[in-house]
């Protein structure tokens, strides 16, 4: 009897995930990819294998039924990560080509299962189109269709021998990464069409995503209906298509609700009349595909279960522009003649949200420890029930979970639940990973140093107008930042929060989550309670900035740009200037520069400026709030 070690996995993760302009597309996306996964884990159970990574118990084959792909209820449990890791035995054998024969077997069986599972959702995406009269590119659709899978896989034999201080198991399990590497490296470049048909894409547009693959929209363009969400000139692959019908529209939130959240809570306190009169307006636009119901977060939006574009007057206007139908140009009146007034009178929602990310480090060395299939699955069943925990930790902060692969996340967060969310997701990742250093390492998890796996998460603070594309390469890049220089003692174990202007400016933060970095979190949350309350002026971060401009362009001394800070302090005053600045919080803020002198920056005053502007933007709930950066005041 001989025991193999499968790896496979599927992409391209940019293809599936990343390419996405709405978040109905990155949602989609990351739904698609799973639902491949499963089948292919299926497919290995089938077989014979057994699954060490992911766990048997979260490939649920009731997902692959025959309706599956016309559900409705499909829930934020079922994301799987894209690598496949399985144990198979075979019969013994003095040819080792039979067990070679059956192995690419069963790779191959895996291989057809997640080509006829794709086949199957573009069998009923383009269903939904034609059904709505739209007239595909079907030799466009059928080769991209075709194409859009990418396979890895890769497999070693368990030896029956140790060699050095490893274990057989670790052997083997290092033997096959360094084979997939290497099958990864030597990537298919086969066309989609015959080389003979070299000019079959010109003059077709690129799909609007990445402009990697030709549109297969017709090439004659009308009113597309509205339930597609295609923008004027917008451009869909195959791909493209069927993440725009995947799924039921109320299982994602538009990343504008997230933005409008603690506007809508301001009047569900303030002016509880006025946002049932909002609800009500909401109700026919919703019926005209103008805008969309939600129920992806459950009680938490309750009060205002809508996707919210609408309540930001460039989307309005644009809408009333843009429609062409009679009733629905009244309904968008009707609400505008609602949001007029309560624009004037509570500010127009602040239209900035924040795309969470976040992914293990370190979990690679941690793997390696295991010396046996079991362990590994110990290792898999942590990262798994962290994984479930995910949407509720992002449920609390009034977000959503769009996927958790593991310790693999994306979460959609409005700005007042960024630090509390990204906190809650290191706890509960570091509490189930704990247990298995003491297990695997044999020391405590605060005395295992560089071996511990920890979490790295990076979020970005965006306009809602920008592109949802461009919004996660920014996520990715705060991800980056968070991982911090390669001098650190430890790399990542923190939060990346990187605030991007309209104006172009970005700016950031790095927030560890170990001891020396929990002054940097209480710092940060004493200035967003400062600029809730209305204890610090507005133009505080900005004068801050100016100050460390000013002074490092005179070239001035620690002890002098001290005493400009302080003096500074002693002339802000609130709104209206009715006081000075409350003591305390002038004392904390000179207390905190005095700490940052001692780092990098000498006068403490950049860092200090940063921190202040990103905890503006965090306790904003209308654009007024924003200052004369982007309110223009």
């Amino acid at each position: 009897m001989s025991t193999w070690l499968i790896e496979i996995t599927l992409g391209p993760v940019q293809g599936f995930i990343a390419a996405a302009r709405r978040s109905r597309d990155l949602w989609a996306g990351s739904h698609l990819l799973s639902e491949l996964v499963r089948a292919a884990a299926l497919s290995l159970l089938d077989s014979g294998a057994k699954l060490v990574y992911p766990l048997r118990s979260r490939v649920k084959r009731e997902k692959l039924a025959e309706d599956s792909i016309k559900r409705e209820d499909l829930a934020e449990d079922s994301n799987l990560s894209n690598i496949l890791l399985a144990s198979l035995e075979t019969a013994a054998s003095p040819d080792e080509q039979v067990d070679l024969r059956r192995l690419r077997q069963v790779v191959e069986d895996a291989r057809r299962a997640t080509r006829d599972r794709l086949q199957a959702f573009a069998a009923q995406a383009a269903a939904d189109w034609q059904q709505a009269g739209v007239s595909l590119r079907q030799d466009f659709w059928a080769a991209q269709v075709a194409d859009a899978i990418e396979f890895y896989a890769g497999w070693v034999r368990i030896p029956a021998h140790d060699e050095a201080q490893t274990t057989a198991y670790q052997l083997a399990y290092r033997r096959l990464k360094l084979t997939l590497a290497a099958r990864k490296n030597t990537r298919d470049f086969a066309p989609m069409f015959p080389a003979e048909r070299w000019d079959i894409g010109a003059g077709i547009p690129k799909n609007s995503f990445d402009g990697l693959r030709e549109s297969v929209l017709p090439p004659q363009r009308r009113d597309f209906p509205a339930r597609f969400g295609l923008s004027a000139g917008e451009q869909l692959d195959a791909l493209g298509c069927i993440k725009r019908v995947v799924g039921r529209q109320e299982r994602f939130t538009a990343l504008s609700r997230f933005a409008a959240d603690a506007w809508l809570q301001r009047l569900a306190a303030e002016a509880p009349r006025a946002l049932q009169a909002l609800r009500t307006a909401y109700e026919p636009l919703c019926e005209a595909r103008l805008a969309l119901a939600t129920r992806a977060v459950g009680d938490a939006f309750a009060c205002f279960p809508y996707d919210g574009g609408l309540l930001f007057p460039e989307r309005l206007e644009v809408a009333l522009k843009a429609s062409g139908d009679d009733h629905a140009i009244d309904a968008l009146q009707a609400l505008r003649r609602i949001l007029v007034p309560l624009w004037r009178e509570h500010g127009r929602p602040c239209p900035y949200a924040v795309l969470l990310v976040a992914d293990g480090d370190r979990m690679g060395r941690f793997i390696d420890r295991a010396v046996d299939p079991a362990q590994h699955r110990q290792i898999s069943q942590a990262v798994a029930t962290f994984a479930d925990q995910v949407p509720a930790i992002a449920g609390a902060q009034r977000g959503q979970c769009v996927f958790a692969g593991g310790e693999d996340l994306t979460l959609f967060l409005p700005l007042a639940g960024v630090i509390d969310g990204a906190r809650a997701l290191q706890r509960a990742f570091s509490e189930r990973m704990a247990p298995l250093v003491e297990r695997l390492c044999g020391v405590r998890p605060e005395e295992a140093g560089a071996e511990v796996p920890t979490l790295r998460v990076g979020a970005a603070i965006c306009h809602i107008q920008e592109p949802l594309g461009l919004i996660r390469q920014r996520a990715a890049d705060a991800e980056k930042f968070a991982k911090g220089a390669p001098d650190l003692p430890v790399s990542g174990n923190a939060l990346g929060l990187r605030l991007y202007l309209r104006s172009g400016a970005e700016i950031g933060c790095r927030l560890g989550f170990d001891a020396a970095g929990a002054a940097d979190f209480a710092a940060l949350d004493a200035w967003r309670a400062a600029y809730r309350d209305g204890r610090a002026p507005g133009r505080l971060a900005y004068e801050t900035r100016a100050l460390a401009d000013s002074g490092q362009r005179l070239g001035v001394s620690a002890a002098v740009s001290e005493s400009e800070f302080l003096r500074l302090l002693q002339r802000c005053r609130q709104r209206g200037g009715e006081m000075t600045m409350p003591l305390p919080l002038q004392e904390s803020l000179l207390a905190r520069r005095q700490t940052l002198a001692a780092r990098a920056d000498p006068a403490g005053l950049y860092t200090l400026a940063d921190e202040l502007l990103i905890a503006r933007w965090l306790s904003a709930v209308s654009e007024g709030d924003l200052g004369r950066v982007e309110g223009g005041s």
